[in-house]
């Protein structure tokens, strides 16, 4: 009897299974793998160890790993949608949109009436830049579950704005639900994320990844009016367009004016970045150029042709002309003729006018377009796009065919003093100064005669990471900026 006393206990499997289900279920998510793990060092073929230690990942955003388990589980229970959802969704959160791709195109096959599966592909396709493989999933998903609210939000954010379904899914997806909440894990920051169903978002994906933080995004659109948000460190706003910026709702003002929190991006400050304010917010700098830029009103009927305010004065031609709120070259014409640009202005309740300046290199004609990102009022180099076409943006210029172009791009990233020189340098560091933001960029060029030519200065600067081989040399410059946000985000936490 002494003997089988003094024998040690036999680790019992099932045992350990129940108690990391149980561990999970009390959030205690360290816990709950720990004991997974003791279950599977005993039998690596245990499913529901396995798929909880998978579950204990995701809630601690530890999501390759999460991956890891659940393409184990999926090999070993091939053709379950539910089960594919998963992986693709944890292979989406670890920055593998392929895989997560495939993932979810076999979880439709293996359930073709899974709106959830459908939603998660559209979702995926979204962040990749694929619109129309989004598009035709978000409807797909809608198509058998009218209530899916992720694939509402979606289509809201895709659809060309004045498209009236756009508004239609704006309101399916945040009058009930203006407040949605993106966890990260247990001890990470929590921020009040503000933001709007319109276009003009800084994209925070690659910025703020869920490891770092949980997000409680309001969208203040659609806020109520005497809505409190939830308990948070501090204040982030998003919206970094001040033409798409709406009018902020009493309980948001409120909030603003008496919050002990720290506010970054204030969206009065966001409100002083528009384009027709470039050329007072940055006047007197040395060695700089800011073009002429108005906001005009589309022509009304029966007026003079000068349209309101007449933009004729104070500019010269060529002009380029653009839709107020619209990116990435959405519209934007250069008009050789006043007629032109009467034409163009008359397209758009509203648009910017702005003098055209050559830019071109005389050593190569080429165009140049650099890319510097403020962040705690700091320049960091993100891409440098060179072309033979004076609308240069970085996924047309060609910059996939030419190795010597890409070298040096490639060389801006290393060595941004060296590449443009210490004027140029002064006079980022002014412009982020003067800009004044806690996170913002500036799209511009260096003139033959070594002046820094502004093209625009604002927060809704898009910064991601690399997957094409081809341009993996700049991640190191993306991963500097990330830095930078995570530095600035824990001196606001503390």
């Amino acid at each position: 009897m002494s003997q089988l006393l003094a024998a040690p206990l036999r680790p019992d499997p099932t045992m350990d299974a129940l108690r990391a289900q149980s561990l999970f279920e009390a959030g205690d998510h360290r816990g709950a793998i720990r004991a997974a793990d003791a279950v599977l060092r005993a039998d690596p073929d245990d499913l529901v160890a396995r798929m909880t230690r998978a579950a204990a990942l995701n809630a601690l955003c530890r999501f390759s790993e999460a991956a890891s388990d659940l393409a184990v589980v999926v090999a070993a229970r091939p053709g379950r949608a539910g089960l594919l959802i998963g992986l693709g969704t944890a292979q989406a959160e670890a920055g593998n949109p392929r895989d997560a791709i495939a993932t979810l195109t076999a979880a439709i096959a293996a359930d073709p009436a899974s709106a959830d599966a459908a939603a998660a592909l559209g979702a995926v396709c979204a962040r990749t830049g694929n619109t129309a493989a989004a598009i035709t999933a978000c409807r797909y998903a809608l198509s058998l579950d009218p209530g899916q609210i992720a694939a509402h939000q979606n289509l809201a954010a895709l659809l060309p704005p004045d498209d009236p379904a756009t508004l239609r899914h704006r309101d399916a997806a945040y009058r009930l639900r203006p407040i949605i909440t993106i966890p990260g894990p247990p001890a990470a920051p929590v921020i009040l994320v503000l933001t709007c169903a319109a276009a003009a978002n800084i994209p925070l994906d690659h910025l703020l990844p869920r490891r770092h933080a949980t997000q409680i995004r309001w969208f203040i659109d659609y806020a109520a009016p005497n809505q409190i948000p939830p308990p948070h460190d501090f204040i982030l706003n998003a919206i970094g367009d001040p033409d798409l910026m709406p009018p902020l709702a009493p309980s948001v003002r409120h909030l603003l004016d008496t919050t002990d929190r720290p506010v970054l991006n204030h969206p009065d400050r966001i409100g002083l970045t528009g384009r027709a304010n470039l050329p007072a917010l940055l006047a007197g700098i040395p060695d700089i150029v800011v073009p002429p830029v108005s906001r005009v009103a589309r022509k009304a009927e029966g007026e003079d042709g000068q349209g309101q305010g007449g933009w004729r004065r104070g500019h010269r031609l060529p002009v380029i002309v653009r839709p107020a709120g619209s990116h990435g070259g959405t519209d934007l014409v250069l008009a050789e003729t006043e007629p032109a640009a009467d034409r163009a202005i008359g397209r758009a309740p509203y648009s910017y006018v702005t003098d055209f300046i050559d830019y071109r290199s005389p050593a190569d004609w080429f165009y140049r377009k650099y890319r510097a990102i403020f962040v705690d009022r700091i320049a960091y180099p993100y891409h440098l796009a060179i072309a033979p076409h004076w609308l240069v943006h970085y996924w047309t210029a060609g910059m996939e065919h030419d190795a010597a172009r890409r070298a040096e791009e490639a060389a801006f990233l290393s060595d941004p003093a060296g590449a443009l020189g210490s004027r140029a340098m002064a006079c980022l560091g002014e412009i982020a100064a003067r800009l004044d933001l806690d996170y913002g960029g500036i799209d511009f060029s260096i003139l033959p005669d070594g002046r820094l030519l502004v093209f625009e200065v604002n927060a809704t600067m898009l910064v991601h990471p690399e997957t094409d081989p081809l341009f993996a040399y700049k991640n190191p410059a993306v991963a500097a900026i990330q830095s930078a946000v995570a530095r600035m985000l824990d001196r606001f936490r503390a």
